[in-house]
């Protein structure tokens, strides 16, 4: 009888401990999250060019112009997400804040030797650059094609910052913009005529979010699904 109620005790206990534990590290809400694990796109979840497909557990994004959330009230929030250019070296381009595919924010990396971000904004369909918006990569990262990065965008009131880095790494601020011509939305991607990326591991989550293990390392744990 006692060698139960021992048992039983260390079972309380350390279910005490992992429970403390983990409240202690998890801070806020997962608002969305997809990490493209099943045979074709979650149409309940995304609403996609009919061209991009699911390969090898990842959102291939291969033209087909913009593809968002169906969920479309995120208004202050972080996202995390990784991706990896095919071709060319501004082929990552992230959408936030759309009231529909027509109308959204955007920022593309042009990791040429440019080393920009153009940060456009899409009214009534049409795609709105000025020069102002073409903002310097300070993060000092050098992407190149093929190789795999995370990105996490930080959206809150008016202000934008987008850190990356390679993925497994800290990332990085590569700046700061302000625009307030959106309040809230969907989120997602968007692939211009030649432009092909693969995106995996989303996740949007309420500002100052803090999690057991970091999105950006992709590290499996007993309660986390994120996916090396």
């Amino acid at each position: 009888m006692k060698s139960k109620r021992k048992t039983c005790s260390l079972v309380t206990f350390f279910s005490f401990v992992f429970i403390h534990v983990y409240a202690s590290v998890c801070v806020g809400d997962v608002l969305f999250e997809d990490d493209f694990e099943g045979n074709k796109v979650d149409k309940d979840k995304w609403d996609v060019p009919a061209a991009w497909t699911i390969d090898k557990g990842a959102l291939d994004a291969n033209g087909g112009e913009v593809g968002i959330t169906v969920k479309n009230d995120f208004t202050d929030f972080e996202m995390y997400c990784d991706f990896n250019m095919v071709d060319p070296l501004w082929s990552a381009e992230f959408v936030l804040r759309a009231q529909d595919k027509d109308n959204c924010c955007m920022f593309q990396i042009v990791a040429d030797n440019r080393h920009q971000f153009w940060n456009h904004l899409r009214v009534g369909g049409g795609w709105q650059i000025i020069d102002a918006n073409k903002v310097a990569d300070k993060s000092g990262v050098d992407p190149k094609l093929g190789e795999w990065y995370n990105v996490k965008i930080v959206v809150e009131g008016s202000r934008f910052d987008l850190y990356y880095n390679q993925r497994g790494k800290e990332p990085k601020l590569a700046f700061t913009w302000e625009d307030d011509t959106y309040k809230k939305g969907a989120v997602g991607f968007r692939q211009g005529d030649g432009e092909h990326c693969l995106y995996d591991n989303v996740l949007v989550t309420t500002v100052g979010y803090k999690q057991a293990v970091d999105p950006h390392k992709s590290l499996p744990t007993i309660w986390g699904r994120i996916k090396n």
